[in-house]
């Protein structure tokens, strides 16, 4: 029994089929074997059956043939003469089928022979006789009809004797027969009993060891799903089943601790987590909104969201809420609660549909403070223009208006000093814009205006702009393609970005370089806001590069530097910068439909000079 316990489920199944298969074989088997018997007797009976007649016919074929010679003399008749030619010429023929039927048996082959012998005899005497009769010597007949009379004799005791012989081995055949007919119903019998015991026992042993253990696993499916616990597995085997039982329990006791974990995640998050039916009634809630909003979970289950929103929203916000659906599984809005005690709680709802549970997920983040920030930067960016950009630039024109010397001529240490707080100055106020133009960038308050122009004469204005620049350092600025190229954007922006490439080239490439500007068509699709303006031909972009041959870009930093105060490393120490020129320019480029990247600049045969290629592309006009 312990084997049995042991047995795999692929071993079982092999057993349940293979078991009854092996009995079911032998069973043939046996039974082909006495039906072979039982065919063997019935040929041997047949044999006898057939042997007996045969020889029956012979002796009745040679009294007929003999009785017509006595009467054909007797009665001195010519039909019977030649009834008894025709009875001896099939006697021959019949004769010859006897000795076809038991030539292959040696008793009665021998036996066959004796007659045979006699039968000649009689013959030879029955001939003899009919021709002494014919020419007269009827003594002389006489003689050899006694002496075949006697043959004769001796021919019927040994026909008797075969017949007497088939006739016992028929009589035996036929018992045998009936013998096997009795084992082959006992076989049937007992095989149709054993079958029966067998099926049980399996049927048994299947239901005990799979069956009720399959069973078992079933039920504590259902048991997993209705949060019930689990039904321990009957431990009668080591297979697949009790396998299949330990990872299934491994399962749910790691789904037990996920879900654990999921609840205390959705009980302690700090954003309101709920769910929200076709009604606009909560079915679900966590904990948050005793916090974010005043009440407990049990208090707002089954009420309707819109009491909870502010007059003026309420409306709108139940409309995006039941525009939600297969067609727009997701998304995001933003919706002010009144709390318990009245005051707003300004939230971003992050919203998801479920087909199946026909709801809408939420999760709500309170974005109050957020917005408070947003209100004091843009209270600080009005600030910072005003009251701090106004009186820079006042300074600014008040030492330029003192370089020209208006007031009174300077000394050269006056001159000097004047310069650098000329160069001071313009840095301060250059600072104070990048400041004010991120800012505003982040917080959607930057205004573009797109039109169609021709990059050729900003280019070159920008590039006489920068010469002196480049002039410090012996730098030569080179326009390698200029031709026109007509673009949709801000033109003035465009001349910004242009103006902070150009000068982190001049800042970052060696005393007398070279960098260069190029322009060329690219069909690069764009971003998907321009792709329905008419203006844009094709789709296409123009790729505006800058090239020079600084220290160049590593490429586990190119997509550092076009973040807010991001630098190179060492670029600090070195090089003075705010780090927003780059994430100003990208951020100008993506809202007017381009991108921006850097690359390494090419190279030409056996060159292993340095060198970055600052790109970007704006949307081609027509």
């Amino acid at each position: 029994m312990a084997a049995k316990r042991n047995l795999s489920l692929a071993q079982k199944v092999m057993l349940l089929v293979f078991l009854p298969l092996v009995v079911e074989l032998s069973f043939l088997a046996t039974l082909y074997n006495l039906l072979q018997q039982s065919e063997a007797a019935r040929v041997r009976e047949t044999h006898a059956r057939e042997v007996a007649g045969q020889v029956n016919a012979l002796l009745r074929l040679l009294l007929e043939a003999g009785t017509s010679s006595v009467l054909s003399y007797m009665a001195n008749s010519s039909s019977y003469y030649q009834r008894y030619r025709q009875l001896s010429e099939r006697f021959n023929e019949e004769a010859g089928k006897l000795a076809a039927l038991v030539k292959d048996n040696e008793y009665e082959h021998r036996t066959f022979s004796r007659m045979s012998a006699l039968n000649a005899n009689v013959l030879v005497e029955l001939k003899s006789a009919d021709d002494l009769v014919r020419h007269g010597y009827k003594d002389e007949a006489m003689k050899l009809w006694f002496k075949m009379h006697k043959d004769m004799n001796a021919l019927f005791v040994l026909a008797d004797q075969l017949v007497e012989e088939q006739q016992a081995v028929q009589k035996e055949r036929m018992q045998a027969q009936a013998k096997y007919r009795d084992e082959i119903k006992i076989l049937i019998t007992i095989m149709a009993l054993l079958n029966i015991a067998l099926a049980t026992l399996l049927a048994l042993y299947v239901n005990r060891s799979t069956t009720r253990r399959l069973q078992t696993l079933v039920e504590n499916t259902q048991r997993l799903a209705s949060d019930m616990p689990l039904k321990a597995l009957e431990k009668t085997a080591n297979d697949e089943i009790a396998t299949l039982d330990k990872a299934f329990r491994d399962m749910a006791m790691a789904l037990e601790a996920a879900t654990a974990k999921e609840r205390a995640v959705l009980q302690n998050a700090a954003d309101v987590i709920c769910t929200i039916d076709r009604d606009g009634r909560f079915a679900t809630l966590n904990e948050a909104s005793l916090k974010q909003w005043g009440y407990a979970a049990e208090e707002l289950l089954g009420s309707r969201l819109s009491a909870l929103l502010t007059s003026s929203e309420a409306e709108q916000t139940m409309a995006l809420l039941a525009s939600f659906g297969a067609s727009k599984p997701q998304g995001e809005l933003e919706a002010t609660i009144k709390r318990k005690d009245g005051t707003p709680c300004q939230a971003l709802w992050a919203v998801r549909w479920s087909e199946r549970e026909n709801s809408i997920f939420c999760v709500v983040h309170d974005i109050s403070e957020r917005k408070r920030i947003d209100d004091l930067k843009r209270q600080f960016i009005a600030m910072v223009s005003h009251e701090l950009r106004t009186p820079l630039t006042s300074v600014q024109a008040f030492l330029t208006l003192l370089a020209t010397g208006i007031y009174s001529p300077l000394n050269d240490s006056g001159a000097e000093n004047l310069a650098n707080a000329e160069q001071n100055v313009g840095r301060v106020i250059n600072l104070v814009n990048d400041i004010l133009d991120a800012e505003k960038l982040n917080s959607g308050l930057f205004t573009l205006h797109i039109e169609k122009f021709d990059l050729q004469p900003l280019i070159g204005e920008t590039l006489n702009a920068l010469t002196g620049l480049a002039d410090q350092k012996d730098i030569d600025l080179v326009y390698e393609t200029p031709e026109s190229h007509f673009v949709l954007a801000d033109k003035e922006r465009v001349r910004q970005i242009l103006i902070n490439l150009l000068g982190n080239a001049i800042k970052f490439s060696p005393t007398g370089s070279t960098i260069s500007l190029r322009v060329a068509s690219t069909g690069d699709s764009g971003i998907q806001q321009n792709q329905q303006n008419q203006e844009i031909q094709n789709n296409q972009q123009i790729e505006i590069s800058v090239i020079d041959a600084g220290p160049g870009v590593p490429e586990k930093s190119r997509a550092e530097i076009f973040e807010r105060y991001a630098q190179l490393p060492g670029q600090t120490k070195t090089i003075a910068g705010t780090g927003l020129g780059l994430a100003i320019s990208k951020s100008l480029i993506e809202r007017q439909g381009g991108t921006i990247g850097v690359a390494d600049a090419p190279r030409k045969s056996n060159d292993q000079a340095r060198g970055s290629r600052f790109w970007f592309t704006l949307p081609r006009a027509r």
